[in-house]
């Protein structure tokens, strides 16, 4: 027996929709890793320089307009604690990557 099709319209609607929203959520989510991944490597190569300097080499932090006087140390923790967050971060969003892609796959099998 068979669905009507005024039934068979809603299902797929349905469906239909909840594929753009998971390719919405999907695009979202691969832009999030673009930006995670740029401040990660911005965060490495900012350490790398630090690390070719002195340790008593005077640095100092941007605070919106005016720099401050800051210890290298101070900067090189700093730099730490942004390359885990993102790290962290990116793995993070790659479960969830993954968790749309398979769900837009299952609901591709369901709509053919």
């Amino acid at each position: 027996m068979s669905l009507p099709d005024e039934t068979l319209r809603k299902v797929l609607n349905e469906l239909q929709n909840r594929l753009a929203e998971h390719k919405r959520q999907l695009s979202n989510v691969k832009a999030q890793i673009t930006v995670k991944e740029r401040e990660k490597r911005l965060a490495e190569l900012t350490k790398k320089e630090l690390s070719a300097l002195d340790k008593d080499t005077k640095t100092y932090k941007s605070v919106g307009k005016a720099f401050i006087k800051t210890d290298k140390s101070v900067l090189d923790k700093e730099q730490d604690d942004k390359i885990a967050k993102n790290s962290s971060d990116l793995v993070t969003l790659d479960n969830t990557k993954k968790y749309l892609e398979r769900n837009i796959n299952d609901l591709l099998k369901d709509v053919h």
